[in-house]
C-alpha cells in the first residue's frame, strides 16, 4: 500500500485517511510514520511554504484555503524540526489590536501542538515554547507598539500576521525594514476588507517573483477538508440574508460601502455567466484615454449580452480610433458611442472611417434632470444590472470595483451626483470625499465608465 500520495489540487486530503482495517494491516513503524504525515500535511497550495520566502501571502474567504490551519500548522512544524530554517526559530506574531490572547493568534498555535501530538512543549499565557530546542512563539498588538518596542524583535526568524488586512501601510514598511534578518520571513494570512487593503496593495498587486502569494478559492478545491455540512450553511444563511456580505465572507471579495456605493458586490457579480437576452443591434461604448496612466477600453454588446471587450494603452489617436473600428468590424450599422470630454479627436476620426458614432459627454444634462446631477450619475444608476450578461473571459476584478466602489453624494439640488474622479474633477462632490483615483493607487475607472456607455441609451434632450 503507498502510504503517500502526490500533492494535488483536487479535492481530497494528500494523505488519504485510512479505514480502521487499514491502519491495522500497518506496522508499528508504519502507524506511527502515517499518523505523522497525516497530521503534519496541509492544504496542496500550502506544501510550498515549506521552502524558504521572503513573503509569504494566503488570502481569501472563510475556509478558503484552509489558511489558518496551514500556516499554524507549518510554524509549529518548523518550531518542532530546526532542520527548516537549520537552528531554533522566535516568530513573533502580531494582529493591528491584540487586546487578550484571544484576540491573537495563540488559541490557533496552541491547538496545532495538541493535534500534532508534539511532547515537550510549553504553552503559556505570554507564550508558545518548545522546550526541547528553544523555540518560541510571541504575541503583540501592533497598536501597543511604538517603533523602538518592534526594533526589539529584529533578530526573530518570522513575522506573522493572522489578520493582515487592517494594518497600515506604515506599519508594513516598518515591519520590513525591522525584520531584516538574512533568512527572515513575513507571512500574512487576510481576507479582504477594502479593495486596496495596504498588504493587498504592497504585496498582492505586483508580487516579487521570489515571493509565495496564495489567492485561496471558497470551497473544497483549495481546502481538502472544507466543511460540507456546517460551512455551506452558514454561506447559503448569509447569503440569503445579506449576500454582499457573503460575497466577503466565503468569497473573499473586498467589503464596500453599501451607504455610499451605488452598486452592491452581488448586483455586480451576478451579471457573470448569464445568459442575458442577445436581441437588437450591436453597440459598442468606449472611454478614450486622457492620461498616460489611464487606458482606452471598449465593451461590445448586442442586446443586453456583452459580446467582446478590448483594452489598450499608450496608443495613439489614429491607433484607438483603429482599434474600435476593427472591434466594429467596419460595420457602420454598429453604433459607436464615446466620451469626447477630453479626446474628442477620437470620435472624429472613427466618424471620418464611415462609423456610426454617438458623442457624448459625462457631464451632459441627465434626462431625469430632477434625480440626477448630471450624465455620468444617469447612465450608472440607471444601469441595468439586473439583465446584462457578461461571459467569465471579459469579466475583472477592474470591473468589478468601477462599479461597486464608485461612490455617490448630492449636490445643493439634492441630485446623485458621483464622486470626482481625481483632484482636477469638480470638488463640489455632494459628500462624497477624496475621489476615486486617490482610493485606487491613481487607476481611472475606464473599464466602468466604458461599460456605462454601452449600455446607455441617448435621447436627444440627454441621458436615457
Amino acid at each position: 500500500m503507498s502510504i503517500i500520495q502526490p500533492p494535488s489540487l483536487a479535492a481530497k486530503p494528500v494523505i488519504p485517511l485510512l479505514t480502521e482495517q487499514e491502519f491495522l494491516s500497518l506496522s508499528i513503524e508504519e502507524q506511527d510514520l502515517y499518523l505523522k504525515l497525516y497530521r503534519e500535511q496541509v492544504a496542496p497550495r500550502f506544501e510550498e511554504w515549506r521552502n524558504p520566502h521572503r513573503l509569504k501571502v494566503g488570502y481569501g474567504g472563510r475556509g478558503a484555503g484552509a489558511k489558518s490551519r496551514s500556516a499554524g500548522s507549518l510554524l509549529i512544524q518548523f518550531a518542532e524540526n530546526p532542520r527548516y530554517f537549520g537552528q531554533n526559530i522566535r516568530v513573533l506574531c502580531v494582529r493591528n489590536v491584540q487586546k487578550s490572547l484571544k484576540e491573537s493568534s495563540w488559541r490557533l498555535l496552541s491547538d496545532e501542538v495538541n493535534r500534532l501530538g508534539y511532547k515537550g512543549w510549553e504553552i503559556t499565557k505570554e507564550e508558545i515554547r518548545n522546550t526541547k530546542n528553544g523555540s518560541y512563539f510571541v504575541f503583540n498588538g501592533l497598536n501597543d507598539m511604538s517603533k523602538d518596542n518592534l526594533k526589539s524583535f529584529e533578530s526573530f526568524d518570522i513575522l506573522f500576521a493572522e489578520e493582515g488586512a487592517p494594518i497600515s501601510k506604515d506599519a508594513w514598511i516598518t515591519m520590513e525594514a525591522t525584520f531584516r534578518k538574512p533568512g527572515s520571513e513575513i507571512w500574512i494570512l487576510f481576507n479582504r476588507d477594502k479593495s486596496r487593503d495596504p498588504c493587498y496593495e504592497l504585496y498582492c498587486e505586483k508580487p516579487d517573483p521570489s515571493w509565495s502569494i496564495i489567492a485561496c478559492k471558497p470551497g473544497n478545491l483549495d481546502n481538502p477538508w472544507f466543511d460540507e455540512t456546517e460551512l455551506p450553511k452558514q454561506w447559503a444563511k448569509l447569503k440569503e440574508m445579506d449576500p454582499d456580505e457573503a460575497l466577503h465572507v466565503f468569497e473573499g471579495q473586498p467589503r464596500v460601502q453599501q451607504d455610499r456605493s451605488v452598486w452592491g458586490l452581488s448586483d455586480i457579480i451576478n451579471m457573470k455567466n448569464r445568459k442575458a437576452k442577445d436581441e437588437g443591434r450591436i453597440e459598442i461604448g468606449a472611454d478614450v484615454a486622457r492620461f498616460g496612466k489611464d487606458n482606452t477600453v471598449a465593451w461590445k454588446r448586442k442586446g443586453l449580452q456583452v459580446i467582446d471587450k478590448k483594452e489598450v494603452k499608450g496608443f495613439d489617436t489614429v491607433d484607438v480610433a483603429g482599434v474600435i473600428w476593427d472591434m466594429a468590424n467596419r460595420d457602420p450599422s454598429v453604433l459607436i458611442k464615446i466620451d469626447v470630454g477630453y479626446n474628442p479627436g477620437v470620435a472624429d476620426m472613427l466618424v471620418s472611417f464611415g462609423a456610426n458614432v454617438l458623442q457624448v459627454g459625462f457631464g451632459e444634462r441627465a434626462a431625469k434632470a430632477d434625480d440626477y446631477a448630471n450624465c455620468a450619475a444617469e447612465m450608472m444608476f440607471e444601469l441595468p444590472v439586473n439583465e446584462i450578461g457578461i461571459p467569465e473571459e471579459y469579466f475583472t476584478q477592474t470591473l468589478l470595483e468601477d462599479l461597486t466602489e464608485r461612490y455617490y453624494g448630492y449636490d445643493t439640488a439634492g441630485r446623485k451626483k458621483l464622486e470626482p474622479k481625481d483632484d482636477g474633477a469638480s470638488t463640489s462632490d455632494g459628500g462624497a470625499s477624496k475621489n476615486f483615483k486617490k482610493r485606487h493607487n491613481g487607476r481611472s475607472p475606464d473599464e466602468g465608465d466604458a461599460f456605462c456607455l454601452c449600455f446607455y441609451e441617448k435621447q436627444p434632450d440627454g441621458c436615457y
